[in-house]
C-alpha cells in the first residue's frame, strides 16, 4: 500500500492554463506513481468540467478569503511578502491541521516558496514529516525587479516587500528539508542566500508531457505571432507593452498583413488597451487551449525584460514545433543555442529582424522548431525528470 502525501498549493492546478499550474499538475502526476496524494488548494472560481476520479488522489478545496488587498495590508504588520500566496496560511490553517491529524503524513509537498508560512502549521502537528518545497521562482529577486518599475510610495512599499521576501526565503531554507528550483540560476541564488542549507537545493526543471501536445491533424500555419501567458503577471504585461512600442511597428513595416495574438487569462488594462490602438492585435483572454493558437502561429515571442525561473511558454512552443524568438531573460535557465533551437534578440531591431526572418522563411522556422523539439525531448519531457524527482521525494 502506498504512503499518503499532503500536497499544498495556493494555485488550483486545474485547469492547467498557466505555467505555474502546468508545473504543479505535472509534478502531481509523477508523485501519484509513488504516493496516495491529498491535494489541499483553493476552490477554482472559474466554472470547469468535473475532474475525473483518479485512484490515489483526493482534492480538498478551501474558499479564498485572503484577497490581494488584504494580503498587502497584512504584509505590513507580518513583514511578509504581499502576494495572497504568502498569506494562504489564514485560509488553510484548520484544513492543514485536520488532514495532518487524520493521516499522519510522512511527506508534505509545498508547491511554491511563498507558502513557507504553512510549514510552521505542519510542523506543529507533524514534527517529523519530511517537507519538500518547490520554489517556482527566486521570489525576492522577482520582487526587487517589480520595485524598480514603481514610483513614489509604491516604490518604497515594494522595496520593503523585496526585503521581507528575502527574509521569508531565509526562514524557508532553515525549515524545509528539500528545496526544488526550476533552473540552475535559481538554485545558485538560493545556495548563496543560505550556504549552510545549500545541500537542500536540487534542480527539477520545468517539464511537460509530450502526449498532451500531440494532435491528429496539424493545422495550416497562419501569418500570426503569439505572446502566450498570464496577462496580469507583471513581466508579461511589461513585455507586451515593450513589444508593442518598440518592436511591433518594425515588423508591420515589412509584413503589413501580420496578426499579433496575445493569448492568456486575466488581461491587464495596459494590455487590453493595445488592441484598442491597433486592429491587427487580437487579445483572446482566457481560452481552453493555448496550444490551439500556438499550433497555427508561425512564431512565438518571449520579449521579457524581467522574470525568474524558466518559461513554460517556450517549452510548449518547442513541443508544438513553433519557432521561438526570445530575449535572453525570456530564455533564461533553458538549454539553448541561438540560431539552432531558438532566436535570441535583446534589442528591438534585432528582435524584429528575427521575427520577420522566420515569417518569410518557413523552411528555417521548421528547422529551428525541429531542433528545439529534440532539445525538449532530451531535457524537459516528463520521462527525463521522473526518476530524479521520485528519488528525492
Amino acid at each position: 500500500m502506498k504512503e499518503r502525501l499532503l500536497f499544498i498549493s495556493a494555485e488550483n492546478p486545474f485547469p492547467q492554463d498557466s505555467g505555474g499550474k502546468l508545473r504543479t499538475g505535472n509534478i502531481l502526476n509523477i508523485l501519484m506513481m509513488k504516493y496516495e496524494v491529498d491535494l489541499l488548494t483553493y476552490r477554482n472560481p472559474r466554472e470547469q468540467k468535473p475532474q475525473e476520479s483518479v485512484p490515489a488522489f483526493t482534492m480538498h478545496e478551501v474558499e479564498r478569503r485572503m484577497s490581494y488587498r488584504k494580503a498587502m495590508l497584512r504584509s505590513l504588520y507580518k513583514w511578509r511578502n504581499c502576494s495572497y500566496m504568502s498569506h494562504a496560511d489564514m485560509d488553510m490553517h484548520s484544513e492543514i491541521i485536520m488532514l495532518s491529524k487524520q493521516n499522519s503524513y510522512s511527506h508534505v509537498f509545498i508547491s511554491h516558496s511563498l507558502l513557507g508560512s504553512c510549514i510552521d502549521i505542519v510542523r506543529g502537528v507533524l514534527p517529523e514529516a519530511v517537507i519538500i518545497t518547490d520554489a517556482h521562482n527566486f521570489e525576492s529577486n522577482l520582487s526587487a525587479q517589480l520595485a524598480q518599475k514603481k514610483q513614489g510610495i509604491a516604490k518604497l512599499y515594494f522595496k520593503l516587500n523585496a526585503f521581507w521576501t528575502r527574509l521569508d526565503e531565509l526562514k524557508l531554507m532553515d525549515k524545509t528539508n528539500l528545496l526544488l528550483t526550476t533552473s540552475e540560476q535559481d538554485g545558485l541564488s538560493f545556495k548563496a542566500l543560505s550556504t549552510k542549507n545549500s545541500y537542500k537545493v536540487h534542480v527539477i526543471p520545468n517539464f511537460i508531457k509530450i502526449g498532451d501536445y500531440r494532435s491528429k491533424a496539424e493545422p495550416e500555419k497562419e501569418k500570426w505571432i503569439i505572446l502566450p501567458g498570464n496577462m496580469n503577471y507583471f513581466p508579461n504585461v511589461n513585455a507586451a507593452v515593450y513589444f508593442y512600442r518598440d518592436i511591433y511597428p518594425l515588423i508591420k513595416a515589412q509584413v503589413p498583413e501580420i496578426k499579433w495574438y496575445i493569448v492568456g487569462r486575466d488581461v491587464h488594462p495596459d494590455v487590453a488597451a493595445l488592441a484598442e490602438k491597433d486592429p491587427s492585435i487580437v487579445i483572446t483572454g482566457y481560452v481552453d487551449s493555448v496550444a490551439d493558437y500556438v499550433r497555427r502561429a508561425q512564431v512565438v515571442i518571449a520579449p521579457l525584460l524581467e522574470g525568474s525561473g524558466t518559461r513554460l511558454k517556450i517549452l510548449e512552443a518547442w513541443a508544438l514545433k513553433t519557432p521561438v524568438v526570445s530575449s535572453t531573460k525570456g530564455a533564461e535557465g533553458l538549454l539553448y543555442k541561438h540560431g539552432s533551437n531558438i532566436m535570441i534578440a535583446d534589442d528591438p531591431v534585432t528582435f524584429a529582424g528575427s521575427v520577420v526572418q522566420l515569417l518569410q522563411d518557413r523552411k528555417q522556422g521548421a528547422m529551428l522548431a525541429e531542433q528545439a523539439h529534440r532539445t525538449l525531448m532530451a531535457n524537459y519531457e516528463a520521462d527525463s525528470v521522473r526518476e530524479k524527482l521520485l528519488s528525492l521525494v
